[in-house]
């Protein structure tokens, strides 16, 4: 069974969506930069991403093997982070980032 890496949302302003989560939902701060912000709540983390520098929210699972990025159907991306993510859509226009962690 596949499990969900983290569901990133756009955001006007990062600042002021951190501390509503945090207030309302007792998101933790684990990672943040200039245009992401990485909030762990319970057992998946919440990306807060700026309208001004990405264009879709997305749901990411992740996937074992670098080779099981599904390169062939998205759009493949090496994040700074050091992770890379391939982006697909469904079948309703829903981006699905597949997710590989370089080790």
């Amino acid at each position: 069974m596949k499990t969900i890496d983290h569901i990133a949302i756009l955001v006007e302003d990062l600042e002021i969506s951190q501390e509503w989560y945090e207030k309302n939902c007792g998101a933790k701060l684990v990672f943040e930069d200039y245009k992401y912000k990485r909030m762990l709540m319970g057992n998946v983390c919440l990306a807060l991403i700026d309208k001004k520098h990405y264009d879709y929210a997305h749901i990411a699972i992740p996937v074992d093997k670098y080779r099981d990025l599904p390169s062939d159907k998205g759009e493949m991306v090496h994040h700074r982070d050091g992770t890379t993510g391939c982006y697909v859509k469904d079948p309703d226009g829903n981006v699905v980032e597949f997710i590989h962690y370089n080790k």
